[in-house]
């Protein structure tokens, strides 16, 4: 009565869609617990015996933070065939991501001498081996149509040249916040690809991990780039602060709605101005405050993304920057 062929196809289209339903991603952030609690604890220590200290440790951080979202990019295995739109953003944004963690990547293997290293005769193999290696990931990984790989291509090698002669540093805020960025906004524009969810049929872990991504990395750069002035009216502060509250508020219920990325930058601006406004009646803030953010975005998007390296350093970066994570910290700024 029925085709087997049919049955099967159905099963497996079943199966799918309720893997992507379900918060994968929040399981494995489960059972990764245990392992982030052990680079809490000795993360710190491990680091400053292979040679991590407070003169080159934002460059180890930023180093390896982006090797490990360039290796994600390209090996975890994204499909492009599950792109709905005919002409989709995606492929450029990714390329324009892999272009900005390249600049950083190999600025800063310079600046800790990881390309000094490899001008040895002896080092030439290997260094031919990585340059093979790394454009074989970027050729594959990308659409296999020839503007896909001429695109991919191109954004790594210019991003490698540009960071080999590029002078002005690239520092952890806000550039890596705004590449991180990026890459949840990619997430969110595209789950299926990324195998985070399925866009319309999010469910509210997956959106509260966006959610939290998002504050994050607002966070980071408000509190870094804004002054405590304590210059504002207390009555016109309390009106202006609920003002962007309930703004806040009706942005998120509008994302929850619509999985919206347009909504998405609007709620994470209404965050940074109700932000903005705490920190500039205040009369200090805590120079840990945008360090701790940088921090948990990285663990946050490592959760996300399932990249455990990235929560692991955000960890490692939190713990060694502040005198610890501290939830109170962040009190004041809602």
């Amino acid at each position: 009565m029925f085709n087997d062929m049919l049955i099967l196809s159905t099963a497996i289209s079943s199966f799918n869609n309720a893997a992507l339903y379900s918060p994968f991603f929040f399981t494995v952030g489960l059972l990764t617990l245990p392992l982030l609690f052990i680079v809490y604890i000795y993360g710190k220590d491990f680091v400053e015996k292979i040679g991590w200290d407070k003169n080159n440790f934002d460059n180890h951080i930023s180093f390896w933070g982006a090797l490990s979202l360039l290796l994600w990019l390209m090996l975890f295995g994204g499909n492009y065939a599950v792109i709905r739109d005919g002409i989709s953003l995606l492929p450029v944004l990714i390329s324009f991501i892999l272009f900005g963690f390249m600049i950083i990547a190999m600025q800063k293997s310079v600046q800790l001498g990881y390309i000094k290293k490899l001008h040895n005769k002896k080092q030439r193999k290997i260094k031919w081996l990585l340059f093979i290696a790394g454009l074989f990931m970027t050729v594959f990984s990308s659409v296999l149509t020839w503007w896909g790989i001429l695109l991919q291509t191109s954004a790594v090698l210019c991003g490698s040249i540009i960071g080999l002669r590029l002078k002005k540093d690239m520092s952890l805020i806000p550039w890596i916040v705004i590449m991180l960025t990026l890459v949840v906004i990619a997430v969110l524009m595209q789950p299926e690809y990324f195998r985070f969810g399925q866009l319309g049929n999010l469910t509210i872990v997956h959106l509260l991990a966006i959610v939290c991504a998002g504050f994050f990395a607002i966070t980071s750069i408000v509190t870094k780039y804004t002054n405590p002035r304590e210059r504002i009216h207390h009555s016109a502060y309390i009106k202006l602060k609920w003002l962007f509250r309930i703004m806040s508020l009706l942005a998120f219920v509008l994302f929850v709605m619509t999985e919206s990325v347009p909504v998405f930058v609007g709620m994470t601006c209404a965050l940074g101005l109700s932000e903005m406004l705490s920190v500039y009646h205040s009369k200090n803030i805590s120079e840990n405050v945008p360090k701790l953010a940088l921090g948990m975005l990285m663990v946050s998007l490592g959760i996300i993304i399932i990249c455990p390296v990235l929560s692991a350093l955000g960890i490692i970066y939190a713990v060694f920057e502040t005198n610890g994570i501290k939830c109170k910290d962040f009190a004041g700024l809602l």
